[in-house]
């Protein structure tokens, strides 16, 4: 575990990753998930940003702890629920991502964990996720690594093979700041060696081209569908209030249509005007 200063002046967390045995003896989890809910409570209701970052700075290296813990892979953590937690169908990889949201200047930064167990091995690696900003055009067609992550708070996890590889795609809720909200659909997956990397180009845009990752971006008062159904993903359309405002993006939200991405030949292919009636 390494300590980084944060451009605030205090200390956060920056994970790194380490192997432990499927063997090791779990401590009282739910007696430390007492204690990290107090510490998350704060970060997100903490009555100044200072209040929530002190608090974020006690939570981090917790939670790391705990799961490190083999027994906490399978933990609901019910009591947190301001972490979002996501589990791979073939029970392999398990993402925990939080925020840490700023009062003063109405926006968020993002932390994660993944948990992975190796199909060969059997042991279980714990894998920090670092966030780092980035501009949606350089995020869009870039590889990403746990350093530079891409950060958002995911709800759900679409397990795909190609080439028999198995390829963890993620819908994550991104935020932006007081005028939009960004939304993300990312892809995971893993080396021989349990190595991460975010993003792969296999995304086919509106526009025809590929990207590592599909992120859109609407105001912030607005709420845009975004999930997995039926064996699509499925999404508002987004469109400008008016022409005068097009390209920026708060100024966008739903339009009542509706698009996807379907999955075929390794690939997600963009479809138009869905009828989700059927």
């Amino acid at each position: 575990m390494t300590i980084i200063k944060h451009a605030t002046g205090l200390l956060f967390i920056l994970f790194t990753s380490f192997s432990i045995q499927a063997q090791s003896v779990p401590t009282d989890i739910a007696a430390i998930e007492k204690q990290l809910k107090q510490y998350a409570d704060s970060v997100m209701k903490g009555s100044t940003d200072k209040t929530r970052q002190v608090a974020l700075a006690a939570f981090n290296p917790v939670f790391l702890d705990l799961l490190n813990q083999p027994a906490s892979f399978e933990y609901p953590f019910d009591s947190l629920p301001s972490v979002s937690k996501v589990l791979s169908a073939d029970k392999k990889v398990r993402i925990y991502t939080w925020i840490l949201p700023s009062r003063e200047a109405g926006t968020f930064q993002f932390f994660g964990i993944i948990q992975r167990i190796n199909p060969e091995t059997k042991q279980m690696k714990v894998i920090g996720i670092t966030d780092l900003p980035l501009p949606t055009e350089e995020a869009s067609v870039n590889e990403l690594k746990p350093d530079t992550w891409y950060g958002a708070a995911y709800y759900e996890i679409i397990e795909k093979k190609i080439n028999k590889k198995p390829h963890y795609f993620l819908l994550g809720w991104k935020g932006n700041d007081r005028l939009s909200t960004k939304k993300v659909i990312d892809v995971l997956t893993f080396d021989a060696w349990d190595n991460v990397t975010f993003g792969a180009p296999l995304f086919i845009d509106e526009k025809k081209k590929k990207k590592h990752r599909l992120i859109f971006e609407f105001n912030a008062q607005a709420v845009m569908l975004l999930r997995y159904e039926k064996k699509m993903i499925v999404f508002d359309h987004l469109s400008p209030s008016s022409p005068a405002v097009k390209g920026q993006y708060q100024h966008y939200g739903p339009d009542f249509t509706y698009d996807g991405l379907q999955f075929k030949k390794g690939v997600w292919n963009y479809k138009t005007n869905l009828d989700l009636r059927n």
